[in-house]
């Protein structure tokens, strides 16, 4: 028989599990259609000898939905093995939108996901109103990996309430017709529906995202609906998310998961919560229950960056720093030089956990340059002042251009990450690809599994590990063609070295179209990755090969403006 493409004398890990064994793989027509010893010619050959082959990496929290729009790769998640990536999250989408608020939904996405909103102006055609047709368009566009989606929460409230959407909630009337868009939404193959009550994300203007204003029945509406039209996935940030759940939102939780009869996850879960235990025993108590109720859970050390000129995310839940970020660059300057200004806005830090970890990362001006690399806390034991002080003077002195980072510790006791790695109710993560392009870079966390929790500790097993990238997601998201090395499933592949696999040094690039810089790692020690067939990297380099498809889609269709 004759072959598009075999993979030879490779340490097969399948994803199921099970232990690895040597043989090869055949792929025909884009999928798989024999594992073990192959006989037969094939139009490529790949020799692993002695890689592993494994399936194709699949991420359940990205905002892609952005960067798609000028880079089909997915850059940097192809490159760490990624093949399909679910994209729609925490209730943003650039679909539905009305003419009238292309200017505001891009801005919100903007703004909260951390995008330079040039670059949507510049690429968004927006040649779309409904969800339905954004689909359809989707499918038409070029892709370098596989894309699941959600339909957004804020963009469907936006739709049907406009700027109301920003002030109050909604009637009976504008919640069944928002349940109207949602299920045209999966009609047409969103896997479901996002949202977002979390006060720290926030708009353009500093001003809270639609979703925030739902009530517990605007968001119950949405869960019932995803069960009549039998979906997988309700996604939501709860209010108390950086804090540890509050029993409030764990009643909210438990409520939608019984409502909704699918998955109810929220991310970016981690050790750095107060009380992240109570919180892992809640998900898991309830998984017990029946209620499939998971956190996408953070694998990587903290590494986050961020200027004073723009504010990050991580400064919203504080009124001080809001009201800051609506100054103009000019106005921040003389505020950080002002007593009450400065007075107001360090008290955020003086409760920050993070603040011993805060370093100059990069600077314009001579003062900043030479302090690059040190801690705030050394430069203010020096000078005698506090490290907001420290932070205050750089940044007014170089005009706002420093960048400051937040690293997470080098020596830290990690068992109790590696308990809520290893939960039942968490899935490995989180990369927010797409996402946050200028204070952190998570896109490499495939790589860094497989480096840190499988070479350099052994908490995971290479089988477990391969497990937890592909089928243990791909059951997650109900994606029954892919995740594992089987014959018939989808020939999303990864070739790489266990012996040398992880990320790059973090580095910076002005790739953004319509100016702006991003965070990102480049990948080693992983060969090939192939898509539904094609390779898409080759020897480590990408080929620009676009076989990716949009998931769960049927026929493009049109519906009329709701």
């Amino acid at each position: 028989m004759a072959y598009d493409l075999v993979i030879r004398d490779a340490l097969i890990v399948d994803g199921t599990g099970r232990k690895a064994f040597t043989g090869d793989v055949a792929v025909l027509d884009g999928s798989i259609v024999a594992v073990g010893k192959v006989d037969g010619e094939a139009t490529r050959t790949i020799d692993a000898d002695g890689l592993v082959v494994a399936p194709g990496f699949i991420d359940a929290h990205t905002h892609y939905d952005a960067q798609l729009l000028w880079d089909p790769t997915a850059n940097p998640s192809t490159a760490h093995g990624v093949t399909t990536v679910l994209m729609g999250n925490c209730g943003y989408t650039l679909a539905p939108v009305r003419a009238e608020d292309q200017e505001y939904l891009m801005g919100l996405f903007s703004a909260a996901e951390e995008v330079p909103k040039a670059a949507l102006q510049k690429f968004a055609p927006f040649a779309w109103q409904t969800f339905p047709d954004y689909l359809a368009w989707l499918q038409r566009s070029p892709l370098g990996l596989n894309v699941l989606t959600q339909v957004g929460h804020s963009a469907v409230r936006r739709f049907v309430m406009g700027e109301e959407a920003l002030e109050r909630a909604a009637t009976d009337e504008e919640i069944a017709s928002m349940v109207q868009i949602v299920e045209e939404a999966m009609d047409a193959g969103a896997a479901g529906v996002s949202s977002s009550q979390a006060p720290h994300q926030v708009g353009e203007l500093g001003e809270h995202i639609p979703s925030y204003f739902a009530t517990n029945a605007e968001n119950e509406a949405l869960a019932a609906a995803v069960r009549r039209k039998g979906k997988r996935l309700v996604s939501i940030n709860p209010r108390s998310k950086r804090d540890g759940l509050s029993e409030e939102d764990r009643v909210f939780l438990s409520r939608l998961a019984e409502i909704s009869g699918a998955i109810v996850s929220w991310n970016d879960f981690g050790m750095g919560s107060p009380s992240w235990e109570t919180s892992l025993e809640y998900m898991e108590a309830e998984l017990e229950r029946g209620h499939e109720i998971y956190a996408i859970a953070r694998c990587q050390k903290p590494e986050t960056r961020f200027t004073l000129k723009k504010i990050s995310a991580i400064f919203a839940t504080s009124e001080a720093w809001l009201d800051y970020s609506r100054l103009d660059p000019a106005d921040k300057i003389v505020a950080l030089s002002d007593p009450e200004w400065r007075a107001r806005l360090a008290e955020f830090w003086e409760t920050a956990r993070f603040m011993p970890m805060v370093s100059v990362e990069k600077g314009v001006g001579p003062g900043a340059e030479a302090l690059e690399g040190r801690l705030l806390t050394e430069i203010a034991e020096e000078r005698g002042v506090s490290p907001a002080d420290v932070m205050f003077d750089v940044a007014a002195e170089d005009k706002l251009q420093t960048f400051f980072r937040i690293s997470g510790p080098v020596n830290v006791d990690e068992s109790n990450l590696e308990r809520i790695l290893k939960s039942p109710a968490t899935l490995i993560g989180i990369s927010d690809g797409g996402a946050h392009l200028q204070t952190f870079a998570g896109g490499d966390y495939t790589s860094y599994f497989l480096e840190h929790w499988v070479r350099e500790k052994g908490a995971f097993s290479l089988e477990e590990g391969v497990a937890a990238l592909t089928s243990r997601v791909a059951e997650f998201l109900g994606l029954t063609d892919r995740g594992t090395l089987e014959v018939g499933k989808a020939a999303d592949l990864v070739v790489f070295d266990p012996e040398t696999v992880g990320p790059l040094t973090l580095e910076t690039l002005n790739d953004i179209p319509g100016g702006g810089t991003r965070m990102t790692k480049g990948a080693r020690g992983i060969s090939w990755v192939v898509v539904n067939g094609t390779p898409v990297v080759e020897r480590g380099a990408a080929t620009g090969e676009v076989p990716g498809l949009v998931l769960g889609v049927p026929a493009p269709v049109s519906h009329a403006v709701v």
